[in-house]
């Protein structure tokens, strides 16, 4: 009887002590897995990998060379720019998308920026695809628009900027329009302010929400 006590014991410690193994060999390679892939798309590791001269040399180059577009500015034209670009695993930029467009010849800055560049990419063992942000920002007082992106290209005006409209407004000035216009079912007055903040924030669910009222009650 205390033999197979012993046993039972004995047989009990070692599935307890294998099912640890297992199940923290598993956490290791599951998280080590979903890093790498966060790592591996991220903004920093793809052009520490694949550019010459690595991220610090990229936005060097980016800093001196793509200016905020004069029409731009002129019509106080700010946002964020969401980038998609493949290199090929031999070094060859592939394709370029905005999936925000701005407008306003701010696109063509950044494909002519990216097309100077088309021969400082590294062959690697596979190709890569990026997304970058980009924020452009006229700031003209203590309240303009400050974009959280990878990188921001910032000028001061020479001159004062009409602020009658939503390009021009500040955020908390666009906000309360969009709230007096769809509270009163304006909705075609409230577009263009609608509009104006996804340029600004695109993945704001909110902004996002108000779009699609909009259309639907216009058509």
């Amino acid at each position: 009887m205390k033999k197979n006590f012993l046993t039972i014991t004995m047989a009990f410690c070692l599935f307890t002590f294998s099912s640890f193994i297992i199940s923290n060999n598993y956490s290791f390679d599951s998280h080590n897995n979903n890093s790498t892939t966060v790592e591996e798309s991220s903004f920093y590791y793809v052009l520490d990998n694949r550019y010459k001269g690595g991220s610090d040399a990229f936005i060097e180059v980016f800093s001196k060379n793509v200016e905020y577009p004069s029409d731009a500015m002129n019509n106080c034209r700010v946002g964020l720019s969401k980038v998609n670009f493949t290199i090929s695993k031999d070094g060859k930029f592939e394709s370029l998308n905005f999936s925000n467009p701005l407008e306003f010849g701010i696109e063509k800055a950044l494909e002519t920026f990216f097309k100077s560049i088309e021969s400082e990419w590294k062959p690697w063992a596979r190709s890569s695809e990026m997304d970058m942000t980009v924020g452009w920002a006229v700031v003209s007082n203590r309240d303009s628009y400050y974009p959280d992106a990878d990188m921001v290209i910032k000028r001061v005006p020479a001159y004062k900027l009409s602020t009658d409209d939503a390009s021009c407004g500040i955020d908390a000035k666009n906000d309360k329009k969009i709230k007096k216009f769809l509270k009163k079912k304006k909705y075609a007055k409230a577009l263009p302010y609608v509009e104006e903040m996804l340029r600004r924030y695109p993945d704001n669910k909110e902004y996002i929400e108000n779009k699609k009222l909009i259309k639907f009650k216009n058509k």
